[in-house]
């Protein structure tokens, strides 16, 4: 083989080889970190600690997820779910998310709950209200939703998560998440832990929360873990449906 084609096979080597480590970090990394990914089993529910800690003030919340049946909609399949937040804080009163959600929308690497064809939510004492989207109504809370969107990496290294029940052997999804609307600027670093045994596969998660609003800013963090969980879910708004 002369100089001019040893070149060439090298070439094409090179270009072989490049697409094919392409192809293989494409498909290492994740193309979602939504928190809500696995579609649970009707019935199954899960409750996490929450610790939010914003400046210097530190509060406790509990957060409950729970999967209430299905119904059809626009011709497919869909299954309403619950998000419910409680504490004993005035500053943040007891709000229920209620949300129908394609059952294709679910999986590994997608965000159902961005998908929800239908959203109720109720805070403190007040009626339960239709909205078109969390996005609209909260997007604070629409971005602890989605996960990180930048830099998304499974990480080697594997994350204990203790539960009342023992330890939990997590794999680890992290990312950053950065948006700016109007005055508002947002950037948090996910962590978030899963384990195929828990409801909707989510056992817990950090998020650091640098916030500035009109030139005013505010740092958080946010460390959730699973509590408790099972499989006799109660609906708190059955009777919203389509």
């Amino acid at each position: 083989m002369d100089r001019s084609s040893l070149r060439k096979s090298a070439l094409c080597l090179c270009v072989l080889s490049s697409c094919w480590l392409n192809e293989v970090t494409a498909a290492d990394e994740p193309k979602s970190a939504a928190l809500i990914q696995t579609l649970p089993k009707d019935g199954s529910w899960s409750e996490l600690n929450v610790n939010l800690k914003v400046n210097d003030q530190e509060f406790v919340l509990n957060w409950a997820l729970r999967s209430l049946g299905q119904a059809f909609h626009g011709g497919k399949q869909c299954r309403f779910l619950e998000m419910e937040q409680t504490s004993d804080v005035p500053q943040f009163p007891k709000t229920i998310w209620r949300v129908l959600v394609p059952e294709e929308e679910f999986g590994e690497g997608k965000d159902p709950i961005a998908k929800a064809v239908k959203i109720w939510i109720k805070q403190g004492e007040n009626e339960p209200q239709t909205v078109e989207s969390i996005t609209l109504r909260d997007p604070v809370f629409a971005m602890l939703l989605a996960g990180p969107k930048q830099n998304l990496k499974t990480e080697d290294a594997k994350e204990k998560v203790n539960w009342q029940q023992g330890d939990l052997e997590c794999s680890v999804f992290s990312g950053l998440h950065e948006i700016e609307f109007g005055a508002t600027k947002v950037r948090i670093v996910n962590r978030i832990f899963r384990h195929k045994d828990v409801p909707f596969g989510l056992a817990g998660m950090t998020q650091d929360i640098n916030l500035s609003i009109g030139g005013q800013k505010q740092a958080a963090k946010i460390k959730m873990s699973l509590r408790d969980q099972g499989k006799d879910a109660k609906a708190k708004l059955p009777g919203l449906v389509p």
